[in-house]
């Protein structure tokens, strides 16, 4: 028994000193660049650099006055950072407006502001050297604010965005910043006290702060019963997505409008802390008695196989909208032909026996070729119906039967020319300064 007892006090000094020689069990990892990143705790920061044969080469820092005490009992996962072109890392309290900075080893309270609680889920960024928070949810509503930190006051002031804006709120959704476009997508807002997903994609612009609504979301992937992923990591310009007991991840980037699945069962492990470093996902790992954490380091392209590719926005709407302006266009090339086809002439050749045209002739006798010279050579090429009728006049009939005749010669030849051309060579119509008069012209379609 004596044995026993000395056996466990023996190994209780060990124990205690691992226990004061290992970090804190909550860390928060942050990717520093493409080869490095931090390990914040509340006593001091491990800077990590990822070596080729994928260990780990650590410095440890511990912080050079007492950690802030509105973090001491606060859990450093929940805080969102951002690392500075500067090298400085920045964190953002829950619902906005209390910041922190690390920078030299000194881990401090930067504002002047109070906690906002107004943007649970906003999007914490970095754009030319300004820090910003877009959307989120608070007091009951989703919000589509967008506020930066201004460092000479210490505080936040609201920033303005024209455009399309995503008027009912952006809560707890996806965000890609690439060079000066930030693509949101998949995300709630709030109607009614209830939340309702919106399948669009958005994009503002931050250098003009304008908003542009890009389409919607391919549907088979953004239902309405939208799907949480524990892990949600910056990938360059993507953005990578997983659920931590489920084998599938995808990589979202809406620069090239895809989404790439892939098979990760070799990163069985992996939760919801990771982070990628480069093209390596780097997470912690607690050893099997939960005493201290293990920084596991595995190449992601290497331990993925591609499945599938998707469009990211729904390739019908797409084709909807192509069909749209094709539709438009064809619409208005047959308004063109046929206004081109109305004012359009056609061109018929008189001979003595003949009036050829379309690469088809009729025959014609002595008086319709009259009829025609005489209209051809008329002024407006327009002739008056008794100009017409002395042709036709005779002393040997009476009035009427010399009208008859004229309006014999007219109708049999507009006659042949429906038939043979499809088309009326001579139009009847009223005098302009006198309606009590006819008049006969050329068809206006016709160059005789």
């Amino acid at each position: 028994m004596r044995i026993l007892q000395f056996l466990f006090f023996l190994c209780l000094p060990f124990n205690w000193l691992i226990g004061q020689n290992s970090d804190d069990t909550k860390k928060l990892l942050v990717s520093k660049d493409s080869v490095s990143f931090y390990s914040f705790n509340k006593k001091g920061v491990s800077e990590y650099t990822v070596l080729e044969s994928k260990k780990l080469s650590k410095k440890y820092i511990e912080y050079s006055k007492p950690f802030p005490e509105e973090l001491q009992l606060v859990e450093l996962d929940v805080l969102a950072p951002v690392v500075s072109e500067d090298g400085s890392v920045y964190f953002l309290y829950p619902g906005g407006g209390v910041l922190f900075k690390y920078f030299n080893g000194l881990f401090e309270r930067i504002d002047e502001s109070f906690p906002h609680r107004n943007q649970f889920s906003g999007y914490f960024f970095e754009y030319k050297k300004e820090l910003y928070l877009l959307g989120g949810y608070g007091y009951w509503k989703a919000n589509s604010l967008l506020i930066k930190f201004n460092f000479e006051v210490r505080n936040w002031e609201l920033v303005r965005a024209l455009g399309q804006t995503p008027i009912n709120g952006i809560n707890n959704g996806s965000f890609v910043l690439d060079k000066n476009k930030l693509h949101v997508f998949d995300f709630y807002t709030r109607l009614d006290d209830l939340n309702v997903k919106n399948n669009s994609h958005y994009v503002l612009d931050l250098d003009q702060m304008l908003w542009k609504k890009e389409g919607a979301l391919n549907n088979t992937l953004f239902s309405e019963s939208k799907k949480e992923y524990e892990l949600q990591a910056e990938f360059g310009n993507s953005l990578l997505q997983k659920n931590v007991n489920e084998w599938p991840l995808r990589i979202i980037t809406p620069r090239d409008n895809q989404i790439r699945f892939y098979n990760a069962e070799q990163l069985h492990n992996v939760n919801s802390l990771a982070i990628v470093v480069g093209k390596n996902i780097v997470y912690p790992v607690l050893s099997a008695d939960r005493e201290y954490e293990t920084l596991i380091v595995r190449d992601l392209y290497n331990n993925i196989t591609l499945i599938n590719e998707e469009y990211l926005t729904n390739d019908f709407n797409l084709f909807t909208s192509y069909f749209i302006y094709a539709g438009g266009f064809c619409l208005l090339l047959i308004l063109i032909t046929f206004i081109k086809f109305k004012k359009e002439k056609f061109v018929f050749f008189l001979s003595e026996n003949n009036l050829s045209g379309l690469n088809k002739t009729i025959p014609i006798d002595k008086d319709e070729r009259f009829v025609l010279e005489l209209i051809l050579n008329a002024k407006e090429r327009k002739i008056d119906n008794f100009l017409l009728l002395n042709y036709f006049k005779n002393s040997k009939i009476s009035n009427d039967a010399s009208i008859k005749r004229k309006n014999k010669v007219i109708q049999e030849l507009n006659q042949k020319a429906l038939e043979k051309f499809e088309i009326v060579l001579i139009i009847k119509s009223s005098k302009q300064t006198d309606s009590r008069q006819t008049v006969y012209c050329l068809n206006p379609k016709i160059e005789l």
